[in-house]
C-alpha cells in the first residue's frame, strides 16, 4: 500500500494549520476594546479577565463575540428572567452578557434600560430527553472554534454546551475541557475552558496559550495535557541557495546569475511552507498552574493511557510517539506517517486513529503496543457499484476521528458518505456501521472536519 512522503506531509500539515487560522479568524471575531462612555447612559464594564458576549441571555445561547477587562459598552436593555445585559458592540452588533459582579460592573441610569423577556433557544428536536443514560454522552463540535453539542448514546437530548475546540469529557464524566483561540491576528493566543456537561459553571484555567489544541484529561482527572505552539517556521519563506531544495520545498526553480567577474552563477530558489513547532503541556485543573513535557519538535493530539498513568501518545512527525512522562523518555510506537489523533480504548488495550488511506480517510485500531493493525472502515461494493450506475468513477467517501464507548464495545466517527458530514456509530469490530441522528438533524448541524487532527468527538 503506498505511503505519504514525509514531504507531502509536512505540506499538508502547514496548509492544515493555514487553514485552522482562517478558519477560527472566522468562527470568532476578535472584539476590540470599546470607548468609554459619556454622560449619566448605563454602561457596562468588565472586570474579570474575559467575558463571553452571546446572542441571547443565558448560556444557552451561542458566542458572538468577547470583552476583555477594562472594555466598558452602553447598556441597551435587561433581560427580567435571566438578568442579563444587552449591550451594543464598538462594531455596532448588539449580544447579551451575564450580569454577574464577578464579571461586570454596572453604571449609569439605568431606568431606561426596558426590561423584556427572551425566549431560550433550543437544539434540533432529536426525541425523548433523557439524562444520565445507560450508554453514556457523546460530546462533539461541529466545527473547530464552533458550536460544542452533547448528546445521549442513543441519539436523544442533543443539547448546545458552548463553542470551542477539541471537546474532552472528563473521567468522572462531570466536565468538558476545551481550548479557543483569540485574536487571530495577533499570533492566536488561546486559552484552556473547563463547562459542566449539563452547559452549566463554564470557566477559564488558563489563558495567554499560543494556539492551544487537543486538551486530554489524566486518568485521575487532575490534570490536562494540551498541544501548543512553540516556534518554528510560521510563515511561508523564500529562499535562493546554491543548495539543492531541502524536503517540502515547492516552486522550485534554477536562477542564473552573472557575476562582477563575469562568472556565471546557478542557484536554486524556492518557497518553504511553514513548518510550525509544536509542544505538550501539561496544566493543573484546580490552579491553572502548567509545566512543558519533554518530547519531540512536533507533538500533535496527545492521548493519555487510561491503564499506565505515566503513558501519553502522540502524532510524531513520522509516525505515533510513545512518552514515558516520569522518565521524560520517547520512543516510536509506529513508523506510519499516515497515523494521526490516537486515541485509547477505555481499558487501554487498543488505540483507534484516524488513518490518510492513500486520498481520504479511514479509521484502524492497533493494540496499544503497535501490533495487530485492523482497518475497521472501508467503501463497500454497492456503494461502488451505486457510483458506477450513476456515470462516476468510484470515489471513497471519509471516516474519521474515532471515539470510544464507555465500555468499548462501539465506536463513534465522522463520516461524509452520504455527502455530508455526520456522526455514525459502529461495533468495535468494525460491524453494524450506522447514523447516530436523523439525517434532518445531521443536515442543521452542518459538521465539518478538515483532517487537522481534531478531537471532534468525546464519549463517556
Amino acid at each position: 500500500m503506498p505511503h505519504q512522503t514525509f514531504a507531502a506531509v509536512a505540506i499538508r500539515r502547514a496548509m492544515e494549520l493555514i487553514c485552522l487560522i482562517l478558519l477560527l479568524a472566522a468562527a470568532r471575531p476578535g472584539v476590540p476594546i470599546a470607548a468609554a462612555q459619556g454622560g449619566d447612559s448605563a454602561t457596562l464594564s468588565v472586570v474579570a479577565e474575559a467575558v463571553n458576549v452571546r446572542s441571547g441571555p443565558g448560556v444557552t445561547f451561542s458566542v458572538v463575540g468577547g470583552l476583555r477587562q477594562g472594555d466598558v459598552v452602553p447598556i441597551l436593555s435587561r433581560d427580567a428572567d435571566s438578568g442579563w445585559w444587552q449591550v451594543q458592540l464598538p462594531d455596532g452588533q448588539t449580544g447579551w452578557v451575564t450580569d454577574g459582579s464577578a464579571y461586570v460592573r454596572i453604571s449609569g441610569d439605568t431606568t431606561s434600560a426596558a426590561n423584556e423577556s427572551a425566549d431560550q433557544p433550543t437544539a434540533p428536536t432529536t426525541g425523548a430527553v433523557l439524562s444520565d443514560h445507560e450508554g453514556g454522552t457523546l460530546v462533539f463540535q461541529t466545527v473547530s472554534g464552533g458550536a460544542i453539542y452533547a448528546v445521549n448514546a442513543d441519539g436523544s437530548n442533543l443539547r448546545y454546551l458552548t463553542d470551542g475546540m477539541d471537546p474532552a469529557i472528563s473521567p468522572d464524566g462531570q466536565w468538558v475541557a476545551f481550548t479557543r483561540w483569540g485574536d487571530t491576528q495577533h499570533g492566536a493566543l488561546g486559552s484552556l475552558w473547563l463547562i459542566r456537561i449539563d452547559g452549566s459553571g463554564e470557566r477559564l484555567i488558563v489563558g495567554n496559550i499560543h494556539q492551544p489544541k487537543s486538551p486530554v484529561w489524566s486518568p485521575d482527572g487532575t490534570s490536562l495535557v494540551i498541544s501548543v505552539m512553540h516556534g518554528g517556521r510560521t510563515q511561508v519563506e523564500y529562499k535562493c541557495t546554491g543548495e539543492r531544495p531541502p524536503d517540502g520545498a515547492y516552486d522550485i526553480r534554477m536562477k542564473r546569475e552573472v557575476e562582477s567577474d563575469g562568472d556565471i552563477d546557478f542557484k536554486w530558489c524556492y518557497n518553504l511552507p511553514p513548518h510550525p513547532q509544536w509542544a505538550l503541556r501539561r496544566v493543573d485543573v484546580a490552579t491553572g498552574a502548567s509545566e512543558d513535557l519533554p518530547g519531540d519538535l512536533f507533538c500533535y493530539a496527545p492521548d493519555w493511557s487510561p491503564a499506565q498513568e505515566w503513558r501519553l501518545v502522540y502524532n510524531g512527525e513520522r509516525g505515533l510517539v510513545n512518552l514515558d512522562i516520569q522518565r521524560g523518555a520517547t520512543w516510536a510506537l509506529t513508523t506510519d506517517v499516515n497515523d494521526h489523533a490516537p486515541v485509547f480504548s477505555p481499558d487501554g488495550t487498543r488505540i483507534a486513529v484516524s488513518y490518510w488511506q492513500n486520498d481520504h480517510w479511514e479509521i484502524h485500531v492497533l493494540n496499544a503496543d503497535g501490533s495487530g493493525r485492523v482497518r475497521l472502515t472501508k467503501m463497500s461494493p454497492r456503494d461502488e457499484l451505486d457510483q458506477m450506475m450513476t456515470g462516476h468513477l468510484p470515489k471513497a467517501y471519509n471516516n474519521a476521528a474515532p471515539a470510544w464507548s464507555p465500555d468499548g464495545n462501539r465506536i463513534a466517527f465522522l463520516t461524509d458518505r452520504t455527502g455530508q458530514w455526520e456522526i455514525w456509530v459502529m461495533n468495535a469490530d468494525g460491524s453494524n456501521q450506522h447514523a447516530l441522528l436523523s439525517a434532518d438533524i445531521q443536515a442543521q448541524l452542518r459538521i465539518q472536519y478538515n483532517g487537522m487532527d481534531e478531537h471532534a468527538l468525546t464519549w463517556r
